[in-house]
Order: structure tokens, then C-alpha cells, then sequence
């Protein structure tokens, strides 16, 4: 179970999952999100977490997703795929699957497998069984409609590097009107 301290954390009123997402790599929040996410083994904890992180699930979970892509492929370790789907169930569920924004997760995390040249169809697949059925199964049917395609320009992320290594990074927005 997660101390009374952690459960703050992950529900702070002030979080700002664009500031999460632009943070070091990793950072305070992902050790955060990694006890959380290794504290579950059931349905009942899976449930409860995204309860009681409510208001932060669907950014923090999600772009915990986006960030765990780039680790695996800043550290050439795969691991980091695993717990970063795993959240992505987490976003997923917490909002009943209606997103309100494109996640960029699911990309990331495909893409970082190739990247890796890890068989994605295993850790997409490898879903613990206590994740609803409907939230693993929106992981299967993305993969299998973009895994022959695994890139990451259509979301506006970028293949890069910060200061620690690689990185998947956010293209500045920049729009040419022609009115």
C-alpha cells in the first residue's frame, strides 16, 4: 500500500503535466509513479490509484507513459516500456478511454521499441491481468493498427537529445496562417 505522503504526491492540486513532461529525466515524479505502479497487483489497487489520483491520472499517467520511451531508449533497456504501458492503462482507464487530447504515449513507446528492436507485439501484449480488459485491449488494437508505422512525426514529437541523452522531444508549435 502507498504512504499517506506518496498519495500527496500523486494527487498534488499544482500539477501541470506540460512541466512534468519538459522536466530532468528522470525525475522526483517518476520515482514517484514508479512506487505507485510497483505497489499494484491487483484490480482492486489499480482501481483505487486512478480513484484517488483523479485529478492528475490522465496527464500524469500519461505523459509518465511518454517519458518511460525515452528512458528505454536513453538507457538501451526495455524495462522502462513496461511500466510506461502500464501507465498509459492508468490514463486510459481514468477517463474511461476519452481522451480529451492525443496521448503520445502508446507512439513513443512503439517507436522506442523499435528503436530498441524489441518485439513490441510481446510487451503490448504483456499487459498484467489485473488492467481492465477494455484498457489492455486498447493497447492491443493500436498496436496492431500502427505496427507496421512506428514513427512519431505525426504527433509533432521529434527523436532528439537533452542534456542527459536521448530524448523524445515536443516540435515547438508554430502555425503559418494563410488567411
Amino acid at each position: 500500500m502507498l504512504s499517506e505522503e506518496l498519495w500527496e504526491r500523486l494527487n498534488a492540486p499544482d500539477f501541470k503535466a506540460r512541466a512534468y513532461e519538459e522536466s530532468e529525466l528522470p525525475c522526483p515524479l517518476d520515482s514517484d509513479v514508479d512506487a505507485a505502479l510497483a505497489a499494484l497487483t491487483n484490480r482492486r489497487e489499480f482501481e483505487l490509484l486512478t480513484r484517488y489520483t483523479a485529478r492528475n491520472a490522465v496527464g500524469m499517467f500519461g505523459m509518465y507513459a511518454a517519458r518511460m520511451a525515452s528512458l528505454a531508449v536513453r538507457l538501451k533497456e526495455p524495462e522502462p516500456i513496461e511500466r510506461g504501458l502500464l501507465a498509459y492503462c492508468l490514463a486510459h482507464y481514468s477517463c474511461n478511454g476519452k481522451f480529451y487530447w492525443t496521448p503520445p504515449g502508446p507512439t513513443l513507446l512503439l517507436r522506442a521499441c523499435a528503436l530498441l528492436e524489441v518485439d513490441a507485439e510481446k510487451y503490448f501484449a504483456g499487459i498484467p491481468d489485473f488492467v481492465p480488459e477494455y484498457s489492455g485491449s486498447a493497447l492491443s488494437e493500436f498496436f496492431e493498427q500502427n505496427a507496421e508505422h512506428p514513427g512519431v512525426e505525426g504527433l509533432l514529437y521529434v527523436e532528439g537529445e537533452d542534456g542527459g541523452g536521448f530524448r523524445f522531444l515536443r516540435k515547438p508549435f508554430t502555425a503559418d496562417w494563410d488567411v
